[in-house]
Formats: structure tokens, sequence, C-alpha cells
């Protein structure tokens, strides 16, 4: 069964994609169709300057098909040619307090771990460079990030820390790196195995180079019906069964693996593997049944807000989080575009709009003295920071998490 949500599309929808017919992860053609859409936003992360131009933004068809051979999601109608990461990419968390404190605890595990001070870390799709700042702020480690989407004049410099409007490839060889982070970027890759062997044969990587790789947890969509992180910029959902077999059929010896961040995340530690035996792996699991119920699952999540919302008064209600989820909730949810503002902590995305639906996204201060009845959290786990927030405001709305 496969489920179809119409979303309001832009002027530049594209004609009809022929669907990939293998796994990017195993090659294999066991496929399952889920939920797909007919337009979604290409770039959740891309705010406009206007609203008209917002309402114009690209889209592009969505179709998520599940891969029975390895646990593997990705969106079948994925074009690669249609993303572009430039400077005005903006996706940083580390405006949250939440988020900060997750990132201080990894960079602090990690320095642990891997003995970092004094080394060099190179950040692949380091964004803005927060992620790289911190972890040698902490670890004492020396850095290069690499990122066509980065800025310069983004927080404080930091000692010995560089970035490049780049990205991490042969046309750098003699950046030898002890440590290689690469976090949130495997999801955007449409062949995440030759973007691994690459990373892998860079002429810097020695065999004791360790590699932190960490993406979305298709799992937490699939168990705790995360849904609104279904964006067309994701082109593959990791599960664990999946992101280790990537892994090693990209030549790396597993290190350690887990969730983090409230199992909204997967990670893996890793190091170039000697001997290339191909591993064995499980049959799947508890996958296969978490799929076959998810498209009218997720049908009915969105006509359950598209009724909720109906109920409620649109300028009395804003959604907290103007990232991937609020742009997908605003963009998907009937009655959704109809909302008066996304509130985001993030100063470079306030007074921007919103592609597709043109939500405005403002600052929480602006919600000061504002009849404000309802506010959507988009991530459970800034709930109780979004409350403290209201209660500093002043405010004492109804706070729901999406």
């Amino acid at each position: 069964m496969t489920m179809k949500v119409e979303v309001r599309p832009g002027n530049e929808t594209p004609p009809p994609a022929r669907l990939r017919i293998g796994c990017p992860v195993c090659r294999g053609q066991n496929l399952v169709h889920s939920v797909s859409f007919e337009a979604l936003p290409v770039s959740c992360n891309s705010l406009h300057p206007d609203a008209r131009s917002a309402a114009a933004a690209k889209t592009g068809r969505f179709t998520l098909i599940f891969c029975r051979d390895c646990d593997h999601f990705f969106n079948a109608a994925f074009e690669d040619d249609r993303i572009g990461y430039t400077p005005g990419y903006e996706n940083s968390l580390h405006f949250s307090p939440r988020f900060v404190t997750f990132v201080d605890d990894l960079a602090h595990r990690l320095t642990t771990t891997y003995a970092l001070d004094g080394k060099l870390a190179v950040d692949v799709g380091c964004g803005k460079g927060d992620f790289l700042k911190r972890l040698c702020s902490i670890s004492g480690a020396r850095g290069i990030g690499f990122d066509r989407s980065f800025e310069d004049n983004r927080g404080e410099e930091i000692a010995g820390v560089e970035f490049v409007n780049d990205w991490f490839g042969d046309a750098y060889p003699d950046v030898a790196p002890d440590f290689v982070s690469c976090r949130h970027v495997l999801e955007h890759i449409a062949d995440p195995i030759a973007f691994l062997k690459g990373l892998r044969a860079h002429p810097g990587v020695r065999p004791e180079t360790v590699f932190y790789i960490e993406v979305p947890n298709a799992l937490y969509t699939l168990r705790d019906m995360g849904i609104w992180d279904l964006i067309y910029e994701h082109v593959s959902y990791f599960t664990p069964r999946s992101l280790r077999m990537a892994m090693e059929a990209a030549g790396f010896e597993i290190l350690d693996e887990d969730a983090s961040y409230g199992d909204q995340y997967l990670f893996v530690e890793a190091r170039p593997a000697q001997d290339r035996t191909a591993a064995s792996h499980e049959e799947s699991s508890e996958v296969d049944a978490l799929v076959s119920g998810f498209d009218q699952i997720y049908s009915d999540k969105v006509a359950w807000w598209r009724d909720y919302l109906a109920r409620r008064d649109p300028e009395q209600t804003v959604v907290w989080g103007a990232g991937s989820k609020g742009i997908t909730f605003v963009n998907v949810v009937p009655e959704g575009a109809r909302i008066s503002a996304l509130v985001d902590v993030n100063p470079h995305k306030q007074g921007r709009f919103a592609p597709g639906a043109a939500t405005p996204v403002i600052a929480p201060e602006r919600l000061r003295g504002k009849p404000l009845q309802l506010i959507i959290v988009m991530n459970p786990l800034y709930r109780e920071e979004v409350a403290r927030a209201a209660r500093e405001l002043g405010l004492a709305p109804e706070i729901v998490v999406a």
C-alpha cells in the first residue's frame, strides 16, 4: 500500500522522476513502497528573504521505499542535481542549550576515547563549524572543517581551527587526519557507499585514522512516529543494520555503534579495515513489522493534526522549531500553512520565510505580549526548554509535541 499526501506545490515542481530500482546500500531489489508525496521543498534548511520567493521554492517528488534485504529506507525519486549546499543553507542547532549539552558530552567522550589532544581532527560536512569548534576547544585538537555551506564570521574563532569552503577530497592530499567526523551528511548522499569509500581512500587517511559517522535514526521515525523527519534532501534513512552494512561494504572496521540523542541519532565509530572479508549480517528483525502499517499510521497522524488545527485559532498558534521538522509540518499538514509563525532561537533563521508554506520565522522575543494559545513543539527533547522560554516571556499557552 502506498499513501499519497498532497502538498502545496511550488512553481518549479519537476516532471515525474524515474524511480531508483536498487537499494543504495546493498543494491537489492526486494523493495516495499511506503509513503509518497507529490511535492516537498527540496531544501528545508534554505529559508527565503520574502514570502513570495518562499512560496515559489523548488519542490521534488518523494517516494519512500524500504529494502527488506538490509533494512534501509530511501527516497527512490531523489534527484541529486536538484540539491545545492551554499552559505544560505542554515541547519545549525547550536543555539539550543539542550543541543549544546549533547554536543559537549559527545566531544568529551570522543576526546577521552581517542586521546585527541594535539591531534588533527577533520570535520567533513562541517556546516557552520559549530561542532568542530566545540570538539577542538574541549579536546585540544587542531581542526580543519570542509563544507561548501560554511560562512566566515560565524561565532568566535578558535586557535588551531580552520575551514575550507569545499568538499574534502584528493584536492587536499596533504591533510592527514587522526580523527574524521562526518555528522548528518551521509543521509544526503545519493551513493553513500561510494562516498564512504572515497573518505577511506583519501591519501591522508592511515590505518589508525578513526571515523565518527552520525546520521538520523530511521527507527525513531518508524517506532516513535517522528514522521516530520521525512524530507526531500535526505535520500537515505539508516537503521542500525543498514548503517553497519554500509560502513563494512565501504571497507571499515566498526569500533563502536549505538543510538544517541533520545534515540533520534545513530552513530558508528570505525577505522579502515585491514581484512576486507565480507562481514555476515543478521536477518531483518523488527523493522519489517514496523513498515507494514507505517503508511496508514502516517496518514492517521497527519489527519489528526489537520483536525486539531482546524479547531484552533491559527493567529494564536505557533510552531517552535524552524528546522526540517517544522518546515515539513507546515507544508504537509492541511491547515499547517495558516499557522501564524515558526519560532526559532537561531538568529540566522529569524526574519526569513519557510519554503513552500511561506510561514514567517520569528525570534521567541516577538511572542512577548501576544495572546498566544498554542505552541507546537517539533522535537520532544526541547519541550522543557520551550516551556521555560515561554514562562520567561510571560506566556502560558498550551504546549503540545507534534
